[in-house]
């Protein structure tokens, strides 16, 4: 039952995720941060008209009005601040229009190979924005992506996948692959990566396989437990967890 309710969790967190990303970007709608240029526009008078990027705090300075904080407000709220503030003082009746002239970038870190803040364009995604960070490393987890994003103020962290939409100021993190180390009477001795539901059968196999010299009822597994490392013995079908050393002995013949 648990198992059950935390999938019906995890789709019904994913099938908000989409429709909150697709819903929210409409322009007009967008939430203003740091980083993100607008252009603004009043109709008839092209000394007020001008493109501007938000400082640090949010805030741009237009002509007239001086600093105009524009730090959580949607482009719309924008538009009728600077209408409301030119109407009456200096203006009879402005036409103002605002758009958004170059998005916040995209940071992409962790395990790609060029990791750093990418210019955002309307319909990235996260295969996309892969892309643009050069690709996956070859320590990349293609199954531990963890995107945050700040919705209504609060930073929140979703699981991606390759095809899910990435917005303006998004934090995408590449995690390095879980691994399992195999030594001993093996043919491949080495590191392999983690998999959900990995056995020491399966280990073995991704290992190549035993060695003629192999003690196949003394393997022993090396596991760190509660920051505790302990050694002990494991049969085939036992589970393997990430971080095992399993270790194959030689036999005695």
């Amino acid at each position: 039952m648990g198992k059950k309710m935390n999938s019906m969790i995890q789709k019904i967190t994913g099938i908000f995720f989409c429709l909150w990303a697709c819903v929210s970007f409409a322009q007009d709608d967008y939430t203003l941060s740091p980083g993100d240029e607008v252009s603004i526009t009043v109709f008839g008078e092209p000394d007020l008209s001008m493109s501007v990027k938000l400082d640090a705090k949010g805030v741009i300075n237009f002509p007239l009005l001086g600093a105009v904080n524009a730090q959580g407000l949607s482009v719309s709220d924008l538009e009728g601040t600077i209408t409301r503030e030119l109407t009456g003082a200096y203006l009879v009746n402005p036409d103002v229009r605002v758009s958004v002239a170059e998005y916040r970038e995209v940071f992409v870190n962790g395990e790609v190979n060029s990791p750093g803040g990418f210019a955002y364009k309307p319909g990235l995604t996260l295969d996309k924005a892969i892309a643009l960070a050069g690709g996956f490393s070859e320590k990349a987890s293609k199954e531990r992506i963890i995107l945050t994003r700040v919705i209504n103020g609060v930073s929140q962290q979703f699981s991606m996948r390759s095809t899910d939409a990435v917005l303006p100021g998004d934090i995408i993190s590449v995690s390095e692959y879980l691994q399992i180390f195999v030594s001993g009477e093996v043919q491949r001795p080495g590191n392999y990566p983690y998999q959900s539901g990995l056995t020491l059968e399966k280990t073995i196999a991704l290992a190549g396989g035993f060695t003629g010299r192999a003690s196949k009822r003394r393997i022993e597994v090396s596991r760190d437990i509660d920051g505790q490392q302990q050694q002990g013995r494991i049969r085939m079908r036992d589970p393997v967890y990430p971080g095992d050393t399993i270790n194959v002995p030689e036999g005695f013949f």
